[in-house]
């Protein structure tokens, strides 16, 4: 093949498609409507169990369906003192909680689930929460900000990329989940009863003034297995706290 020939079939190939631009910037991420619902939970809550498997089954069947809804497991520890140490309860998440309800004009109770930080509801009101997450799922894609993102595993952290679509005033949040969790409890409310979680937060970072991309990295606590977690990244506007955009890892 000749120099001539073959620069004009390159030039041809790069105007139809079939070699890339090395020059081709790469696409923002495309907003979407989405959903979190983060649920704040407790091991030694009796009424919690059917609130965690109302979390399970509707983050499921969205997942099914290809629909943006993401669930989160906040365990509190305000119920350790009742018989049971929940061994995924944090202060922080119970900080967390707390800062929603005073946002949000709320008492402090479990099975709490907040959803897209502008609303409470008992968390095994299932039509409810249905009902809200359908009302999000209607409003344009303008009302939100893209978010993408790449994860690095090892066997002691995870490490995310993330790029947003555009600036704001936003907070970027990053949970570390445990995908399911099995605990035989043996005291307390829920004594002789075998529990089962999922989207356990086991880590969680906030970031204030993101800017468009960036990197955080989690530690994977002991005993658990890179294989056997997920990482949710979520924006919140920092004056009004509503999730704007969200992307599971």
């Amino acid at each position: 093949m000749s120099y001539s020939f073959l620069s004009l079939f390159v030039a041809a190939a790069m105007l139809y498609g079939a070699v890339p631009s090395t020059t081709e910037k790469p696409r923002k991420p495309i907003p979407q409507p989405v959903v979190v619902l983060e649920l704040f939970t407790s091991q030694g809550c009796s009424s919690c169990p059917p609130a965690d498997q109302a979390l399970q089954e509707l983050t499921k069947q969205a997942a099914q369906a290809g629909q943006a809804v993401y669930g989160l497991s906040f365990h509190v520890d305000y119920w350790n003192r009742l018989g049971w140490q929940d061994p995924f309860s944090n202060k922080q998440f119970t900080d967390r909680q707390r800062q929603y309800d005073r946002v949000l004009h709320s008492q402090t109770y479990t099975p709490q689930v907040v959803i897209n930080g502008q609303q409470d509801v008992i968390g095994g009101q299932r039509g409810r929460i249905q009902q809200a997450v359908q009302a999000i799922q209607k409003q344009p894609a303008s009302a939100f900000v893209g978010v993408d993102g790449k994860l690095t595993r090892n066997a002691k952290q995870v490490t995310i990329d993330y790029e947003l679509s555009s600036t704001g005033p936003y907070r970027v949040n990053v949970a570390l989940l445990q995908k399911e969790a099995r605990t035989a409890v043996r005291n307390g409310e829920n004594g002789g009863r075998t529990l089962v979680n999922t989207n356990v937060v086991r880590q969680f970072k906030s970031l204030d003034s993101p800017g468009t991309s960036g990197h955080v990295s989690l530690d994977l606590p002991d005993k658990l297995t890179a294989d056997q977690t997920a990482v949710l990244i979520y924006v919140q506007r920092t004056d009004t706290q509503q999730v704007v955009g969200a992307k599971q890892l």
